[in-house]
């Protein structure tokens, strides 16, 4: 009697549960789960400790910014995962500050015309930071420090030609400032819509894994077919682009441009990544562990000034839990492999063949006997 064949719905399920074994799941869960389980353990101590926070007036004051510190992170999150950094951050959120108001806090200013050249000055310092990291292969840190100094100068001449005496047209001061709910940004909202987004395209889109491959490991994608630098240096002009959303919603938070408008994100957005779970070598992008990151450290912040603490404690916190942070992914690597290595040196040696030993001359091949 024959076997009857299987049903393709047992096929499927079979394969669904195979994507949903324990392993998988947590191969999957594991880079993201830790990051919110501090950031919510956080959350609970600050209802406790401030129950202000989660009021009208709390989350008015906090959601926005928590949007723009979510914003800058994920531009960051795109250089630290290629192994780079970018210390323009705070001079780009300025300079699109900036313009921004220079074009549109005219008298008769354009709100459209204000946000296209604010965000081409962004996008103008992430194409120089691009070409010089990758294809001239300069230093990072350097490089976006240079840069970041070149946008600064420009910030500051151009402030004192006029932008020192505009503000924000009341449009956009409307749109950054309004909220709905019990007082949820919509600032937050469009930091979330942005996550989402990235992690679709870097999960389930063919861009987004050319763009991990190549930010991960050039050789591996150099074999695979992969322009690794034309990806990498990508990276520099997306989170150029991430950075001046981010400078453009937060003037019109604040109301006004200065020349320290960005001057908290330069080592807010990297403790952010970092706290996220990301390695500044470089490792796979996870944009919902970067939010979990940036809400964590807003917390901090929020808990800091509601205790009244000076205000440069915040400086001090974010450096402590940035050494934090990379010392306990530096030995959560360590340990990665010398697990790996005790797994192979576990192991049996492969077992071979017959025909290997006979060629190579085993014990049991006598040859002919002796008479």
């Amino acid at each position: 009697m024959s076997l009857a064949a299987p049903q393709p719905e047992r096929s499927a399920t079979s394969g669904l549960r195979a994507r949903l074994r324990a392993p998988g799941l947590r191969w999957r869960a594991m880079p993201v789960a830790a990051p919110w389980a501090v950031a919510l353990l956080l959350l609970v101590i600050s209802v406790i400790l401030y129950p202000a926070t989660i009021h009208y007036g709390g989350l008015a004051t906090v959601t926005p910014l928590l949007g723009v510190l979510v914003i800058a992170s994920l531009g960051q999150s795109l250089v630290i995962g290629s192994g780079g950094i970018d210390l323009s951050v705070s001079s780009v959120i300025t300079i699109v500050g900036v313009v921004f108001v220079l074009q549109g806090g005219t008298h008769g200013g354009s709100v459209t015309l204000a946000i296209v050249y604010a965000l081409l000055a962004g996008l103008a310092c992430g194409v120089v930071n691009g070409f010089l990291v990758e294809y001239l292969r300069l230093s990072p840190l350097v490089t976006t420090l240079a840069t970041g100094e070149v946008m600064a100068g420009l910030a500051s001449i151009w402030y004192g030609g006029g932008t020192n005496n505009l503000v924000v047209p009341k449009s956009w001061q409307q749109f950054t400032g309004d909220a709905f709910g019990d007082g949820i940004s919509y600032v937050l909202v469009i930091a979330m819509v942005a996550a989402l987004l990235l992690s679709v395209v870097l999960s389930y889109t063919a861009l987004g894994r050319r763009l991990t491959a190549a930010s991960t490991s050039s050789r591996a994608a150099g074999y695979q077919g992969i322009s690794a630098r034309r990806y990498r240096a990508a990276n520099y002009v997306v989170a150029a682009l991430l950075y001046s959303v981010a400078g453009i919603l937060f003037v019109g938070d604040i109301g006004t441009a200065t020349l320290s408008l960005g001057n908290v994100y330069q080592l807010s957005t990297i403790v952010a990544v970092v706290l996220g779970g990301a390695a500044l070598s470089g490792s796979r992008l996870h944009p919902a562990a970067t939010v979990a990151g940036a809400l964590f450290l807003s917390l901090i912040n929020q808990d800091v000034a509601a205790s009244g603490i000076a205000a440069g404690t915040q400086g001090v916190i974010q450096g402590a839990v940035l050494v934090a942070a990379m010392a306990a992914t530096g030995l959560g690597t360590l340990r990665g492999i010398r697990r790996r290595s005790v797994r192979r040196s576990a192991a049996p040696p492969p077992a071979s063949s017959p025909l290997a030993e006979t060629e190579a001359g085993s014990p049991t091949d006598l040859g002919p006997s002796a008479p």
